[in-house]
C-alpha cells in the first residue's frame, strides 16, 4: 500500500482514529504496530507522514511523524506525488458500459492512471447486465486502486449517463483549452493521436488548464448515431493501428498514450517558457 485514505480530517491535537474496517485493514492485514509509519493522504488531500502511537483490540490512533522513514517498500506515495506533473491534463473517461467485471477492471485501471472523472454511458449496444449500478462497490474499487497506486487524483465516478446527457455534462465542464477524443473501430475520416492531440494550444502554459476526455466503447463497439453525436460534440475519431482488443484493454491503452502525450507536451512547453 502506497498510501492509506484517511476517511475523515485528524482531530484538534492532529490524531487520527480509526475503528471498524479502517481498523482490521491496517491492525489485521497490514499488521501495523506500535512505532509503524506509513503515508496518509487526508480528506483535504494533504499526504502526510503518521505513525502508529496506540493500539487498542477496537481501534487504531495514528498521530503526526516528524520523521519521513515508513515500512514501506518500493516507491512511495511522497515520491509519487513529487513526480506527478503540475502541468499534466485532467483526464476525463467517458466509457459505453461493458460486462459489469470488465468495467470493474477499468476502473481500478484508470483510478491507477489518475483519471479525475469516469462517466459510464448506457448505449445502444451495451449489455443488458451493463445496466446495473455497482455505486457502492466502484467506490470501494476506487479506494483500493489509490491507496495501492498512490495516486493524489481524488478519482470520481458518476452514476451512467445516456449518452445525450454525458454530453451536457461536458459542454458545461470542459475547459477553454480542451480535447475530446473518441476510440473508432474503423480507420475511415480519423486522425493519429499525435494529430488529436496538435490540436491543442501550445501558445503559452495555459497547458496546465487542459482537460482532456477520452471515450471508449463497449463489446459492441459504437452507432452511426452515436458517433456523430460525439463528432458534433467536438470529439475526434481515432484509430489504434494495432490488433484487434478488448474493451478494457483498448481503454487504458487509451488513457495511457494520451495521457503520456499530453503531459510530455506540457513538460516541455513549461521548459521552453522557462529558458
Amino acid at each position: 500500500m502506497r498510501q492509506f485514505l484517511a476517511p475523515s480530517m485528524p482531530d484538534t491535537k492532529g490524531n487520527l482514529t480509526l475503528t471498524g474496517k479502517d481498523f482490521k485493514y491496517l491492525h489485521q492485514v497490514l499488521r501495523l504496530r506500535l512505532g509503524d509509519a506509513i503515508h496518509v493522504r487526508l480528506p483535504s488531500g494533504l499526504l502526510q507522514t503518521m505513525a502508529v502511537t496506540a493500539v487498542s483490540g477496537k481501534s487504531l490512533i495514528l498521530s503526526p511523524c516528524l520523521g519521513d522513514a515508513t515500512q514501506e517498500t518500493g516507491v512511495s506515495a511522497s515520491q509519487v506525488e513529487k513526480e506527478h506533473s503540475e502541468t499534466g491534463p485532467a483526464l476525463w473517461l467517458f466509457q459505453f458500459m461493458p460486462k459489469a467485471q470488465k468495467l470493474d477492471l477499468i476502473v481500478r485501471q484508470a483510478t491507477e492512471l489518475g483519471v479525475t472523472k469516469i462517466i459510464p454511458i448506457m448505449g445502444a449496444h451495451c449489455q443488458k447486465d451493463a445496466a446495473f449500478q455497482r455505486s457502492d462497490r466502484w467506490e470501494r474499487i476506487i479506494r483500493e486502486a489509490r491507496q495501492q497506486s498512490g495516486s493524489p487524483v481524488e478519482t470520481v465516478i458518476t452514476k451512467p449517463y445516456s449518452l445525450t446527457e454525458a454530453m451536457e455534462l461536458w459542454q458545461q465542464a470542459k475547459a477553454e483549452n480542451h480535447l475530446g477524443i473518441v476510440l473508432y473501430e474503423k480507420s475511415q475520416d480519423t486522425k493519429c493521436f499525435h494529430q488529436a492531440v496538435a490540436q491543442v494550444q501550445s501558445t503559452s502554459t495555459q497547458e496546465r488548464a487542459c482537460v482532456a476526455a477520452l471515450v471508449s466503447g463497449c463489446e459492441g463497439g459504437f452507432s452511426p448515431e452515436e458517433i456523430e453525436t460525439l463528432k458534433k460534440n467536438g470529439f475526434v475519431p481515432v484509430h489504434l493501428e494495432t490488433n484487434i482488443l478488448r474493451a478494457e484493454t483498448a481503454t487504458i491503452y487509451g488513457l495511457a498514450v494520451l495521457q503520456n502525450l499530453l503531459t510530455e507536451k506540457s513538460q516541455w512547453l513549461l521548459n521552453e517558457f522557462n529558458c
